[in-house]
């Protein structure tokens, strides 16, 4: 495994940026909003990874339909649409959804049904089927652990009843897909503590479990992805400061595992995102609490993401 910072060109729209989205569109990836020291954005802007070229594409939407500026919003892909929900521009809090169509470029704010969420930022988002399931984050008074369902056919909200071993309110934690309709929650922060547990929701049942970790590590603003049955997260805060560290999360194990890569490492930073594409992470953006980063760093995975893949089939 090998770290280099990638050499790209074109319409670099930002000096640095945190609290972003970047979400992966075949071979690009989509990065919307997100803030630097000082101001929030609502550009789209879209890296192609096989030229390392960035393009600021012109977007279009009725009055209304165009997004403001978000940060610590969510994304997620469902087929070519990408939906924006949530997020906030500093004070104020949404609860907004928007979605991107990403065959025309073109903005639209539907009318959803049913009784959705409140304003909130520093959630996570996961599809599993035509279902997004959001949960966490924070509502600028207190941090959350309600879970809810958006139909993405119907555009109806549904909150979610759960049992069992119920997290805590957190936000700025991470969400990942399991087998058999599960997702796993871990890290995040309700703004006293920093997390080290793992959770495991069944949208199955509704139910959640508390899964025991052997070597517990405490995290926020991390970023992650999942290749196969291994979660590769980098950077983060870990209670005390902002890391530069790669760890793996062995799901048959459910213990980390620190990796060491060559090349030159990233500087620490949180509030990034990581995206995985063909057999190399992208890193991009995010913040050491004091500057916001513009570059892209990528982790060539080599060999060992088409093992994982390959031992996932």
């Amino acid at each position: 495994m090998h770290w280099s910072k990638a050499q790209t060109k074109g319409d670099i729209a930002f000096e640095g940026i945190r609290s972003h989205t970047a979400t992966v569109v075949g071979h690009k990836i989509y990065v919307f909003g997100g803030s630097d020291i000082q101001d929030r954005f609502n550009d789209l802007l879209i890296l192609d990874t096989k030229t390392m070229f960035w393009h600021k594409p012109k977007t279009t939407g009725a009055e209304g339909c165009i997004p403001n500026p978000h940060r610590a919003h969510s994304a997620t892909l469902v087929d070519h649409r990408l939906f924006i929900f949530g997020g906030g521009d500093g004070p104020n809090y949404f609860k907004d959804l928007y979605i991107l169509d990403t065959n025309t470029l073109t903005w639209t704010k539907p009318t959803t049904l049913g009784s959705g969420p409140g304003p909130r930022r520093a959630h996570t988002a996961n599809l599993i089927g035509k279902l997004i399931y959001i949960f966490g984050g924070g509502d600028g008074n207190k941090a959350l652990n309600e879970v809810y369902v958006l139909d993405t056919e119907t555009l109806t909200w549904t909150y979610i009843k759960t049992s069992g071993a119920i997290p805590g309110s957190r936000g700025y934690h991470s969400s990942v897909l399991l087998s058999n309709g599960r997702i796993g929650i871990f890290g995040g922060s309700d703004g006293n503590d920093c997390f080290s547990d793992f959770y495991v929701f069944d949208t199955n049942t509704s139910s959640w479990s508390l899964f025991p970790v052997s070597n517990p590590s405490p995290l926020l603003s991390q970023s992650c992805v999942t290749i196969g049955k291994t979660i590769v997260v980098f950077g983060g805060h870990n209670a005390n400061d902002y890391i530069n560290s790669l760890k793996f999360f062995n799901l048959d194990k459910f213990q980390w595992e620190e990796q060491t890569c060559s090349g030159l490492l990233p500087q620490s930073r949180g509030y990034h995102c990581c995206c995985f594409v063909d057999h190399r992470l992208f890193v991009i953006g995010g913040y050491d609490g004091s500057q916001c980063f513009s570059d892209v760093q990528i982790l060539d995975l080599g060999i060992l993401s088409y093992l994982e893949l390959d031992q996932n089939k």
